[in-house]
């Protein structure tokens, strides 16, 4: 996602590129948009613990 959100990708071009490269529920949009939302906050740490 970090990729896909430096690319300048939107959300849900970015959550289906991923899904068909790594199978379709393998990620939904919404968890896309809190992703790219963390990233725009500056957080680039890539585990998944809650930052908000």
């Amino acid at each position: 996602m970090l990729y896909e959100f430096e690319k300048g990708s939107a959300v849900k071009t970015a959550a289906k590129d991923i899904c068909d490269v790594y199978g379709k529920d393998v990620l939904s949009v919404r968890k896309c948009q809190r992703w790219s939302s963390k990233f725009r906050n500056g957080v680039l740490d890539l585990s998944d613990k809650p930052v908000f």
